[in-house]
């Protein structure tokens, strides 16, 4: 039998898949912070349903002091603050101890990009690979497309 900490993180992911349409990675993403989070609050003999928003800080500045990156901070936060925001819309909580807390921001990092004859040689790849002709401009458009949009692989390959 699940423990009623499982049985949040299990209801608020089939939530954000139902109602917000969340990506399984994020909800993968998400489901490992809030266990992690509830591990950590087990240790303290809490769980998510008496968690202060003190608890909530000091998780966040234990990760800080674990080294966990900037982003993966923020991913949490983000986690345990749409966990709470569920509960407390869902009657779960009276209150949500994340609502007020600051994340710690982004990283300001500039995107790697490639050099305009690594471009041309992905094109060119793109141009001369394929068994018949319609595979090739298949690639050429895919790589045509990721230039020009600067969309995501996986993005690109979810279009319809």
């Amino acid at each position: 039998m699940p423990t009623p900490t499982s049985h949040w993180i299990s209801t608020f992911l089939e939530a954000q898949a139902a109602e917000q349409g969340a990506a399984t990675n994020t909800q993968l993403a998400y489901g490992r912070d809030l266990k992690d989070f509830d591990h950590w609050l087990a240790r303290r003999d809490r769980d998510f349903s008496d968690a202060t928003r003190a608890e909530v800080e000091a998780y966040l500045v234990h990760c800080s002091d674990s080294g966990l990156a900037r982003s993966t901070r923020a991913r949490r936060l983000s986690a345990i603050k749409q966990l709470y925001r569920f509960a407390f819309e869902e009657g779960l909580r009276g209150d949500n101890p994340a609502i007020q807390i600051a994340g710690p921001g982004q990283d300001k990092r500039l995107p790697k990009v490639l050099a305009v004859e690594e471009v041309d040689r992905l094109l060119e790849a793109a141009r001369n690979s394929g068994r018949a002709p319609e595979d090739r401009q298949r690639n050429t458009c895919l790589m045509e497309l990721l230039y020009a949009t600067g969309m995501r692989v996986s993005e690109l390959v979810s279009l319809p």
